[in-house]
């Protein structure tokens, strides 16, 4: 069974939790289809005429999917019917024959609302295919394609006042293999071999594990990194881009157990041999935090977009935007990143140092950027 995650209270609540757990109180009251982007105290920003990289952005938009094709930025729609509910990310299979579009809505007879995978041609349409919610109140969201054509995507649910959360592996039509328990925002590397995946233990932490199972590694495990979400692999797999909402009144240091000068892949919670890329790596073994614990999200703290290393090497900041709840996806030559918030849109160079802004209002959700 699923580990529990507990939902803060008191003065946890002055931080606000983060979009991803908003989501689920929504469909426990199910009182709530569509939420509206806010305002905060992040940029925004007047689009360029035109921007770097080339190819198509996979935004989700109200029931759909929005695609701006680039570098010009011309707009269209990829419409779902019917068209009801609320699409969350967009994810295209490795061919771009398939779209997994997790969109959450409320059939009549249920009290609360859910969240299933679509699955849906390039030209949208009635979905071909559905990965479906197994009781009302449960969200599948966050797909990523494997090679193979299976999905690996997290299933929420909220029991009382807490939360589960698993990643799974599914094909279309066939039946569940969990991945992990108690991790959330999962992603697949190029090749099928390994996953990304983000854990709570204080602070979120970015591990890396094979698709297969094995050892999971730690890979980013910083204080001041309260929440992590959207790990994205690049396109030759030698890099992880990730957002995450940081508080600059929490010192970037070790954890206090370890010495100052403790190199991360020498940290004394494991040893072994990264199966893949041959490193040695920290091995996840924090059990979660048990049930009634009060948690700490970032929902309203400033997010940006990094980048790392599978490793755990060459962790770095790309964008100081400062916005709320963004996610990031790499263009296809792996030369820039785009970042999607609820206040715009933008495209950057994967150093940081060139960006341009591709539109002035945003939302929320996990972008596919196509060639």
């Amino acid at each position: 069974m699923a580990a529990y995650r507990s939902v803060p209270t008191g003065g946890a609540r002055r931080r606000v939790i983060r979009r991803r757990t908003l989501l689920l109180g929504a469909l426990a009251a199910g009182s709530c289809l569509l939420w509206p982007a806010g305002t905060t105290l992040a940029h925004t920003c007047t689009p360029d005429a035109t921007v770097a990289g080339s190819g198509r952005l996979l935004v989700p938009k109200a029931s759909g999917v929005s695609v701006f094709e680039l570098p010009g930025r011309m707009q269209r729609t990829i419409a779902i019917t019917p068209a009801q509910g609320v699409a969350t990310a967009v994810a295209a299979s490795r061919d771009g024959s398939l779209l997994a579009v997790p969109r959450f809505w409320r059939p009549p007879a249920d009290r609360v609302g859910g969240q299933d995978i679509l699955l849906v041609g390039p030209g949208g349409g009635a979905p071909i295919g559905t990965l479906p919610r197994s009781r009302p109140g449960e969200a599948l969201g966050s797909p990523s394609w494997l090679p193979d054509g299976s999905l690996v995507y997290e299933r929420r649910v909220l029991s009382g006042t807490n939360e589960i959360v698993q990643i799974e592996r599914a094909a279309p039509g066939g039946t569940a293999q969990v991945l992990a328990e108690d991790a959330s925002s999962p992603s697949t590397s190029p090749d099928g071999a390994l996953l990304a995946l983000v854990r709570f233990a204080g602070t979120d932490r970015l591990s890396v594990m094979t698709v297969g199972g094995g050892p999971e590694h730690v890979i980013v495990d910083q204080p001041q990194l309260l929440s992590i979400a959207f790990p994205r692999f690049s396109p030759d797999g030698t890099w992880i881009a990730f957002t995450a909402a940081s508080d600059p009144g929490v010192a970037a240091e070790e954890r206090p157990d370890l010495p100052a000068d403790t190199p991360p892949t020498d940290r004394p919670t494991g040893s072994g041999v990264h199966p893949r890329v041959g490193y040695r790596l920290p091995l996840l073994t924090d059990t979660p935090p048990p049930i009634g614990a009060r948690t700490v999200r970032a929902h309203g703290v400033p997010w940006d977009v990094w980048v790392v290393r599978p490793d755990g090497s060459e962790l770095r900041q790309v964008t100081t935007f400062a916005d709320d709840d963004s996610s990031v996806t790499w263009s296809p030559d792996g030369q820039h990143l785009a970042t999607f918030s609820a206040e715009a849109m933008h495209v950057v160079s994967v150093d940081g140092a060139a960006s341009y802004c591709l539109a002035g209002e945003g939302g929320y959700g996990g972008i596919e950027w196509l060639p």
